[in-house]
C-alpha cells in the first residue's frame, strides 16, 4: 500500500518579467523574474496538519498553487502519495485532482450561486466519475451530514447563494472531501467568517483530519490559529522558509529574528502578560532583485556585515526545529 504523504523538494516558482518591447527585440539587459517561491522543502505525513505563515507576498499561496499544480513549478520535485506530480502529463494531473483539494478563503466568491448545494458538492464525483451515478446524491447527503449541515435534506436543493457564510464554508468543505482526498489545502479558511463560528469550522476540519487521515496544509497570517490547529509550521520570507518545526515550539520559542518579530506582534489575551514588540525597519525587498546574503538582513535587528556575504543554510536548533540564521553557527562570532 502506497504511503499517503506529501514530499516537497527544493521547489521553485519564478515568474518572468517583461522588460519591454525594445529589450525583448534587441536583447538588452538580463532575464529577470519574480522569485515567488525559491527553494522550499518539507514533508507532510498522513493525517498531519502543516501550517505556513508569513507576510503578504512571501509566497505562501503561490507555493500551495504549485503543489496543487495550478501553477507549473520552475524547478524542484513534488511527490503526492508516491507519485511525482512534476512528471505527470495533463491527463494524469486531471486524474490527480480528485485526490488533492482546496478550501478557499472566501465562501461568498468560491461557490457558484447558480448551483444548488447538491449540484455543487456532487460535481467532483461527476467530473472524476466516482461511484455509481445513482448513488452520488446519497454520497452528497452523507457528506453534508459529516460537515454539520443537518438534516442534510434541508440543504440539498437550496441554492448556495441562500446560505449564511458559515453554511457556505461547510458546503465548500463538503465539496473538498466528497471525493475522499488524501491532501487538502486550507487557504485562510476562517478569515472571512464571523468570530462566533470560526472555532466550530476549525473543530470540524480537525475532526475530519482525525477520522479520515487527510493531510492538511493551512495558509494563514494568524499564528495563534496555526499554533492550535497545526502539528508543524513553516515561516516564509521572500520565497523561502526561515524557520520550521513543531508549531507550539516555534511560536513559544522562536529562533529566527523574523519569526521573533512575527510572534511579538501577535495579540495576547492575558492583560497581565507583557511582550516587547519587535519593530522591523524598512520594506520587504523586491523579489525580482533580492539582496545579497541573508534575505532578511536589510530589516534584521541582529544583522552584521557577515550576514550580507552569503545566504545562511538551515540550522538544527532543537528537536525537529530548524532556523535559517547565521546566529546558530558555532563558528559565528556573536560579538561581531
Amino acid at each position: 500500500m502506497t504511503e499517503r504523504k506529501i514530499q516537497v523538494r527544493d521547489v521553485k516558482k519564478h515568474f518572468p518579467v517583461d522588460d519591454g518591447a525594445l529589450s525583448n527585440l534587441f536583447g538588452f539587459g538580463e532575464d529577470q523574474s519574480v522569485k515567488a517561491v525559491d527553494g522550499v522543502s518539507f514533508d507532510i505525513d498522513e493525517g498531519e496538519a502543516f501550517g505556513i505563515a508569513g507576510e503578504s507576498g512571501c509566497g505562501k499561496t503561490t507555493l500551495a498553487e504549485t503543489i496543487l499544480q495550478l501553477e507549473e513549478p520552475t524547478d524542484g520535485e513534488i511527490t503526492i502519495d508516491g507519485r511525482d506530480v512534476t512528471e505527470m502529463d495533463k491527463g494524469e494531473i486531471n486524474a490527480l485532482r480528485s485526490d488533492v483539494q482546496i478550501i478557499q478563503q472566501d465562501p461568498y466568491q468560491s461557490l457558484n450561486p447558480r448551483f444548488t448545494v447538491v449540484q455543487w458538492v456532487q460535481e467532483p464525483l461527476d467530473i472524476h466519475d466516482i461511484g455509481p451515478k445513482d448513488e452520488r446524491r446519497e454520497t452528497v447527503r452523507e457528506t453534508l451530514a459529516e460537515v454539520g449541515l443537518r438534516p442534510p435534506e434541508n440543504y440539498m436543493d437550496e441554492y448556495t447563494s441562500e446560505l449564511s457564510g458559515g453554511e457556505r464554508q461547510r458546503v465548500g468543505i463538503a465539496r473538498a472531501i466528497v471525493s475522499n482526498p488524501s491532501f487538502v489545502v486550507c487557504d485562510e479558511p476562517v478569515s472571512m467568517l464571523d468570530v462566533s463560528i470560526r472555532a466550530s469550522i476549525l473543530r470540524l476540519l480537525d475532526d475530519l483530519r482525525t477520522e479520515k487521515g487527510i493531510s492538511f496544509m493551512y495558509i494563514s497570517h494568524d499564528l495563534s490559529l496555526l499554533k492550535h490547529v497545526c502539528d508543524r509550521i513553516g515561516i516564509m520570507y521572500l520565497g523561502r522558509f526561515v524557520e520550521t518545526g513543531p508549531s507550539t515550539q516555534v511560536i513559544n520559542d522562536p529562533q529566527h529574528p523574523y519569526t521573533q518579530a512575527l510572534v511579538s506582534s501577535t495579540p495576547i489575551i492575558n492583560p497581565d502578560v507583557e511582550r516587547d514588540r519587535i519593530e522591523l525597519s524598512g520594506e520587504v525587498p523586491d523579489p525580482i532583485d533580492l539582496p545579497s546574503g541573508c534575505r532578511f538582513a536589510p530589516r534584521c535587528p541582529e544583522a552584521s556585515e557577515e550576514c550580507r556575504e552569503g545566504e545562511p543554510r538551515m540550522y538544527d536548533v532543537a528537536a525537529d526545529q530548524r532556523s535559517r540564521c547565521i546566529l546558530h553557527d558555532d563558528q559565528y562570532d556573536l560579538s561581531s
